[in-house]
């Protein structure tokens, strides 16, 4: 094996995100031009037998030659992506310089990894999805009594393009102040947008009821038929009057045909996870190193 590590301007783009988009997992969270965006151009790169394999290194904070590695904003997954094969991701592990004073990284799904480097732990995170492999009456057969209560009662709402601005602002007055998110924080996830905005990568949606107006608004990556619940937030009114649900279903309704899965991106909140569950997602857990 063949194994370098590269400082971001030395990287190749090019061939960085064709081995990305060989990965099966069909996750954004390796392209370059995600990452650019994510660490606002902090990152470097571990590279396996000429970009057959890579993986990004978020960097946070450097002293001097020396560096912190910890995931990015707005990115569960880390990689490695390309194409894997067996104690590929422990060698790349194995490669981190000892530059790096403090290494704390997502890794991806549908990975295995025999045995963590020596010094570091790895632990499961969970993750939730919805397969669409049926037909769209199929997925909503598998909804919990409540969500197709709560869809049975829409009024004639409507889904619509909506600014990312405008979906910031939303998530500002509620989801926000919950999450504990700073200002820089929004700014990342404006570029992160931006980013999938111009590369044809997501979707900014808003829900609006005849009655209520705006019940839920947000941002979502779509890469390779992937769907990710990355950044949305309800109204006040959309809390009382089921504006997620609505605004999920709206969005898988217009996109089934182009998408396989529906990615919840996340949760260890239990109250998190069972909402959901409650669409029929299941599992499917990620590795985290540190």
């Amino acid at each position: 094996m063949e194994l370098s590590y590269l400082r971001g301007k030395d990287i190749d783009r090019q061939r960085w995100d064709a081995a990305v988009a060989t990965d099966t997992t069909c996750l954004p969270y390796g392209c370059s031009w995600w990452l650019e965006a994510a660490t606002n151009g902090r990152w470097d790169g571990i590279i396996l037998d000429d970009y057959r394999v890579v993986l990004p290194l978020p960097r946070r904070r450097s002293l001097g030659r020396f560096t912190q590695v910890q995931r990015a904003d707005f990115t569960q997954q880390g990689g490695p992506f390309g194409r894997l094969l067996p104690g590929d991701t422990e060698c790349m592990l194995s490669g981190i310089p000892k530059s790096v004073l403090r290494f704390s990284l997502p890794l991806r799904e549908q990975l295995n990894l025999a045995s963590p480097p020596a010094g570091r732990k790895a632990f499961s995170r969970n993750n939730l999805v919805l397969p669409l492999t049926t037909i769209m009456a199929d997925v909503r057969a598998g909804y919990s009594r409540s969500i197709r209560r709560q869809l049975k009662s829409d009024g004639g709402g409507k889904l619509s393009p909506a600014s990312i601005e405008s979906v910031i602002a939303q998530y500002r007055l509620t989801a926000g102040p919950k999450a504990g998110l700073k200002e820089k924080h929004y700014r990342s996830i404006h570029r992160i947008a931006s980013a999938c905005l111009f590369h044809g990568a997501g979707y900014c949606y808003r829900y609006d009821d005849p009655e209520h107006g705006l019940l839920a608004a947000g941002f979502f990556p779509f890469y390779r038929g992937r769907i990710i619940n990355l950044f949305a937030a309800s109204t006040e009114a959309g809390y009382q009057q089921g504006g997620m649900p609505r605004l999920l279903d709206a969005i898988l309704d217009r996109h089934f045909d182009d998408a396989q899965l529906l990615d919840f991106e996340g949760s260890d909140n239990p109250g998190i996870a069972a909402f959901f569950k409650s669409f029929g997602a299941e599992s499917r857990p990620y590795l985290f190193v540190e």
